[in-house]
């Protein structure tokens, strides 16, 4: 059994591979310049270039990626892959890894983890723990997908950004709710909540939303 994510699972190299789950780097434009997630471009990185000013936009790794991953997994002797991936309501990753599944050489199980960042790590990491056949029960692929699943689909995030143009443009928040935060002065604490990112409540400063959050 092999465990898949993406780079927005935000696990670091040595959590990946102690648990034996390979990540799929999902592209990153500055400026046009292209960068693979946690390979070519690291946090700090992707940080320094928006301090910087720099147009950053995300997109999906593309199914050839998965496709690789997968191949990767049956030649390693894997009998089954457990695909966990960010939430469907934020991109279009988790359809990239359905897409690859219906070609790979063996049973592929994709995860839609209606999560993101640590939240859908903890959801690979369950599924990796669940493929061990430690606390999960039986580690056949139905059982870890769905271990993952429940990891998955149990998380909420709470989190403020100092802009919300990113999340505007990149359509996962609504363009009247970023206006509202932006023509008011207020600071929306924001929730990830079941897949998606919604406005939790509406305050004044940072301090102030570093205390609700």
């Amino acid at each position: 059994m092999v465990v898949v994510t993406d780079s927005t699972s935000c696990l670091t190299a040595a959590d990946a591979a102690e648990w034996g789950i390979d990540v799929v780097p999902l592209d990153v434009a500055a400026d046009g310049e292209r960068f693979r997630d946690g390979v070519d471009l690291t946090p700090a990185g992707l940080v320094a270039a928006l301090d910087a000013g720099r147009r950053v936009t995300t997109s999906q790794p593309p199914p050839a990626a998965f496709a690789a991953a997968y191949e990767a997994a049956a030649a390693r002797g894997a009998a089954e892959v457990v695909s966990v991936h960010l939430s469907g309501e934020l991109s279009g990753t988790v359809r990239a890894a359905g897409l690859a599944a219906q070609l790979a050489p063996l049973p592929v199980h994709v995860v839609d983890s209606r999560s993101a960042g640590l939240g859908l790590g903890f959801a690979a990491l369950a599924a990796a723990e669940a493929a061990r056949g430690t606390v999960w029960g039986p580690a056949d692929g139905a059982s870890v997908a769905g271990a993952a699943e429940q990891v998955g689909r149990s998380t909420a995030a709470w989190f403020v950004v100092d802009s919300l143009d990113h999340l505007r443009r990149g359509g996962r928040l609504s363009a009247a709710a970023a206006a509202f935060g932006t023509v008011l002065g207020l600071r929306p604490v924001l929730v990830l909540r079941d897949g998606r990112i919604e406005v939790a409540e509406r305050v004044r400063t940072r301090r102030a939303a570093a205390g609700r959050s």
